[in-house]
């Protein structure tokens, strides 16, 4: 997988993991329910702009979440908000 562009969304990956296709993800399965491996997605997402609808959260299609299933992954999404605040409280 390339490095992501800056403005990159955590859907933009989605073709890429189901391209791996579902005999990859049961593979996967089989490797996690034998102890052999651990599989995980790992999303991270800063909002820097708090009126963005592009900045703000993730979707993840049923075909993405069937995939995960069948592989066995955890599903780890961290969002972060950065704004500006007053340090007058």
């Amino acid at each position: 997988m390339t490095a992501p562009v800056e403005d990159a969304r955590p859907e933009d990956f989605e073709p890429v993991i189901l391209a791996w296709g579902p005999e990859f993800a049961r593979a996967l399965g089989s490797l996690v329910t034998a102890g052999d491996a651990f599989v995980a997605l790992e999303l991270v997402q800063e909002i820097r702009d708090l009126d963005s609808s592009r900045e703000k959260g993730i979707f993840l299609s049923p075909e993405l979440l069937a995939w995960l299933a069948t592989s066995h992954a955890s599903l780890d999404i961290d969002q972060y908000i950065f704004h500006d605040c007053s340090e007058d409280l």
